[in-house]
């Protein structure tokens, strides 16, 4: 494994951690004056988590299996939602 596909991977996977977390933030913050850009950050790291702890609970409540398909579509659909209350609470 070479330097550019290390470097393509830990972009690919930040992403898939700060994109339905920033989504949330902005669904619970929507104004960009409430909190700054750290604290959007910092957020978005922890609210980034939540897929994976729904994911967690789909699996051993309702035996959904962990797959490459069931974790990007609920990564989506985790930041859909997120965007949709944001898009929702800006008006």
């Amino acid at each position: 494994m070479d330097v550019a596909n290390i470097f393509i991977g830990t972009l690919w996977m930040i992403l898939m951690i700060l994109a339905p977390g920033l989504a949330l933030s902005l669904a619970i913050f929507p104004k960009k004056d409430e909190i700054d850009i750290i604290e959007r950050l910092g957020f978005s790291f922890v609210f980034g988590l939540l897929p994976q702890v729904i994911q967690y609970f789909l699996d051993k409540n309702f035996s959904i299996p962990v797959t490459t398909s069931t974790t990007y579509g609920l990564i989506a659909a985790v930041t859909l939602a997120g965007l949709a209350v944001w898009k929702n609470r800006a008006k």
